[in-house]
This record gives structure tokens, sequence and C-alpha cells, in this order.
């Protein structure tokens, strides 16, 4: 009986979109057996309300969460759920816009805290976390600008985020070559922001001070072979001598920005528009057709498997025993402190 239990047990996977209004930021991609959360910051967000959604597709105004559960390599059930947010509007609002986004990322944290401080906890509590942030970056930039890096900085303290290209079919192939380094070298080089997957900076210090002591190696050695981009680091390894958990990592940061592209919907039902018997989730231009799904258009396939099959298991994770801990310990830090300085005028004035 207990192997069946583990057989049929099913996970949760909770990924949240963000980005700026104007660049799409997800299409369903399937459109039966869906249930829709209750509000963003309700009590009561990890109760699951059955509910089929209709119409067309609009601009997102206020925040909520679509749940699906499916099967992942034909052998595991989870739970998707996409967490769509408001894109962010006028400059002057990104910041509140990012202080509520931030707040529902360490309101499910609250949640996880209360649940391991119960004497007796709930066996069915559901895991609301947020596991892995989607990133959209308009394709018009040559590269980020100043409110993406504060995005990006402030969302990669709490969650893991991937950056991803929207409206991939404004760009040709040359721009789209060229913009994908852009962004990376503004990420990993310039402001040395921790995405997901990214090497961690101080790991790989401990590592080269630890070696290059035993090999004697002086400081002008040290800051020559140190790698300073992306594609540097990326050289050091031989992919077909790697394991399959390193060629993972490998493909996900030849990768990254992943791009994507929208597909074209019925505007009566938001259901996708056949293109041809071929093209499932296309556009169809007049002159020409694009597969969304195909890879030379788009990295959504490649997305789709790194987020449910190679990656899903370290982004839940990451996400318990990095940044739930962190938080946690800033919590408890903070309470802490909180109850010194309540204690201490009581203790001076005795």
């Amino acid at each position: 009986m207990a192997s069946r239990s583990r057989k049929n047990q099913i996970s949760h996977f909770n990924v949240m979109v963000v980005g700026f209004s104007g660049v799409d930021q997800a299409n369903a991609t399937a459109n039966t057996n869906k249930k829709r959360r209750d509000s963003f910051m309700s009590e009561n967000s990890s109760v699951l309300v059955q509910e089929q959604l209709q119409g067309p597709i609009e601009r997102t105004t206020q925040p909520y969460t679509i749940s699906r559960e499916i099967e992942v390599d034909k052998k595991e059930r989870i739970i998707l759920t996409i967490i769509d947010t408001p894109g962010f509007s006028a400059e002057y609002l990104v910041d509140k816009q990012l202080y509520d986004v931030t707040k529902y990322i360490e309101h499910q944290f609250d949640l996880t805290l209360q649940e391991e401080s119960k004497v007796k906890r709930n066996p069915k509590a559901v895991d609301t976390q947020v596991h892995c942030c989607l990133y959209f970056i308009d394709p018009k930039k040559l590269a980020l600008d100043e409110f993406d890096i504060r995005i990006l900085k402030r969302l990669s303290n709490r969650v893991n985020v991937i950056p991803i290209i929207g409206k991939a079919d404004n760009l040709t192939l040359a721009q789209r070559d060229r913009l994908k380094p852009s962004i990376i070298k503004d990420i990993y080089t310039t402001y040395k922001i921790p995405i997901y997957g990214l090497p961690d900076e101080e790991e790989d210090e401990e590592e080269e001070i630890g070696v290059e002591k035993e090999e004697g190696k002086d400081e002008d050695d040290k800051k020559e072979d140190k790698p300073t981009t992306l594609g540097q680091f990326l050289q050091q390894f031989d992919y077909e001598k790697e394991d399959a958990d390193t060629q993972s990592v490998l493909d996900y940061l030849h990768t990254i920005p992943f791009t994507v592209i929208a597909y074209e919907d019925d505007p009566e039902t938001g259901s996708p528009v056949q293109i041809s018997p071929d093209i499932k989730l296309g556009r169809d231009f007049g002159w020409g057709s694009i597969d969304c799904l195909g890879e030379k258009y788009s990295d959504f396939v490649k997305l789709k498997h790194m987020l449910l099959s190679s990656h899903r298991r370290y982004l839940q994770l990451d996400t318990v025993e990095r940044y739930y801990e962190q938080y946690r310990t800033e919590r408890l830090m903070y309470k802490r402190a909180t109850k010194i300085a309540m204690a201490a005028p009581t203790a001076s004035s005795g």
C-alpha cells in the first residue's frame, strides 16, 4: 500500500509570470481541465476552486492563478500552477508593482512558516511557494534598462528567475543572436544578478582559492584564469564527457534567455487558431506562417522540457533550501530583534 500511495502522490509546481505591459507574457498552452485559485493575496489562496475559463485571452489587470493537473514523463502527476501578474506599466508605478509581486512570494513563505509552527501539521497542506519566475523582456530593447535591472535584482533575492524574450517573432535571427548575448552580459558580467542556474561567484572563488593554494599560483594567474563572461565559463566543459545532470545545466546556460512567440487566438473563444494541419499553435502573417512550437523560431519546447522535466526538482529544491530558508532566517531574526528591543526599556527601568 505504501508504494501505491507514493506512486499516486501529486506534487505541486508553481510558476510566476512577470513582465512589462505589451510583452506577451503567456498564452495558455492547454484549454481544458483548468482550475482557478482564489485571488492573489487571499487567505484561502492555497485552495483550488474548479472553474472552467472561457472567452478570449485578455490583458491581465488583476493577479490570478490557473492550475492544471498534468502527467510528466509518462509516470509522474503534478499540479502545475501559473501565477499571472499584471504587466508593469508607468515608470513611477514599477516600485509599487514590484512590491506587490514580492509580497505575494513572501506570503507563500509565511504560509509554510505558519504550517511548520503548528503542533499538528496538516498532511493535506498544499505547497504554494513560487518555484520559478519567468521574467519577460521586451524584444525592442538592445539591452536591459534600469527598470529590468532593478526588477531582476529584487526578484532574484526571493525566487528562481529565468529570463524570457517575449514576442520573438519581432526579431530577425541576426537581431536575436545579438540580443541574447547582450542580456546575458548585463546579467552575468556587468550587474552580477544571481538568476537561476548561473555559477555562484562566491563558491567559485572559494574553490579557486583552495586549488590555487595547492598549486602555488600568484595573484596575476588568479585574475587571468577566472572567467569574466558566461561564454568563458562554458568553455571549461567538454559536453560529451559530462554526466547527464551537468549536460542539462549546460543546455540551459547555452539557451538563456529563452525566446517565445505567443500563438494567434480566436477573439471570441480564446482558443488557438489552427494555422494548418502541421501547425497547431502558430501565427499566420499572410506572407508566411510561424510555428510557435518550432525550435527554429522559438525556445518554447526547450523551456517546457526544462521546467517540467530536467530542472523541475532543482527549482523546487532551490526554493526550499535557498529562498525559503533565507526568508525564514530573516523573519526569525527580525522577531528576535523586536523582542530584545521591546524588553530593553523594561530592563533599564528596573
